[in-house]
């Protein structure tokens, strides 16, 4: 089988937990999320669900009407079965996913305040994804849509090497880790869609996002197409021949958590379904405001017939 795209890194389980008792303080140079010490308070709204960048995207391109994979690392406990079942439902094939028999599947607890802030803390596993898990032969696509692998740079390069040979496209959506190493921006000129945030952005070009260098640094990274999300304050689409901005659609927010990867992914399908790039924009931020209605990452994820 040839799939639309198959989806690379991590896969997690999420445990939400929203509370109006979760206070936040205003303070520079971030706020903070709190509990009063010794305090018992109410969940208002909870939550076991799989995460991660590589889960949460097949599941977004299988529900906008795609063949999607997905390839992780993952354990074999309790807590292994949301992945699967996640997938599953939503007819993600798991062909590609690596069980490790004697590894825990890596968790993270959010916590949700009122205003759908979160703060989150994780568990990963010992391991990560190499390239000697992937089944490389195998690999039959139109794309390839890369998360975070934890800074593997080598496993990047040779699933970037392999999308080359194999006239595969590639969007790139990196990881801290990736991030910081230097290896990174020598890669950056095979990718057709490169996906960011703000602060991703300013760590590439070291740059603040209003210097005037900061978009002419952007374009010399040379990937065709660079996306960068803002949050609350929109987001930009840059081509070597133009630079577009679109604000968020207005919504109240339940929860931040998987907004990055519905953007990215319904970008990336907008491409796939051959639309411009305006109406690329638009769809994925639509979906990105529609997941964030909703409680944990894809609840809220759109079908194709609703973008």
């Amino acid at each position: 089988m040839i799939f639309d795209v198959i989806t690379f890194g991590s896969a997690t389980v999420d445990i939400f937990v929203r509370s109006q008792a979760l206070l936040i303080e205003k303070n520079l140079p971030s706020d903070i999320l709190y509990l009063a010490k010794g305090s018992k308070n109410e969940i208002d709204e909870s939550l076991i669900a799989s995460g991660g960048g590589a889960t949460n995207s097949s599941v977004s391109f299988s529900r906008l009407g795609f063949k999607s994979a997905c390839t992780a690392l993952f354990g074999q406990d309790e807590l292994s079965a949301f992945v699967l079942r996640d997938l599953k439902a939503d007819k993600v094939d798991t062909k590609y996913l690596v069980q490790l028999q004697k590894e825990s599947t890596d968790f993270s607890v959010i916590l949700v305040s009122r205003d759908g802030a979160r703060t989150i803390l994780t568990q990963r596993g010992s391991s990560r994804l190499e390239k000697d898990h992937i089944k490389w032969p195998k690999l039959k696509a139109s794309w390839f849509y890369i998360s975070s692998l934890e800074g593997n740079l080598d496993l990047l390069e040779h699933l970037i090497g392999y999308a080359v040979e194999n006239n595969i496209k590639i969007a790139l959506n990196p990881g801290s880790r990736e991030l910081n190493s230097p290896q990174l921006k020598s890669l950056l000129k095979y990718i057709d869609v490169l996906l960011l945030n703000q602060q991703e952005a300013e760590v590439l070009t070291n740059l603040p996002f209003d210097d005037i260098s900061f978009w002419p640094k952007l374009k010399d990274l040379k990937s065709h197409m660079v996306a960068i999300t803002r949050g609350r304050l929109g987001a930009h689409i840059s081509t070597p021949t133009q630079t577009l901005f679109s604000p968020i659609i207005s919504t109240n927010v339940t929860d931040e958590t998987g907004a990055g990867d519905a953007f990215g992914s319904t970008f990336v399908a907008g491409l796939m379904l051959e639309k411009n790039i305006n109406t690329c924009l638009d769809i994925a931020l639509k979906n990105s405001a529609s997941v964030v209605t909703h409680l944990g990452a894809k609840p809220g994820l759109l079908k194709k017939s609703k973008i």
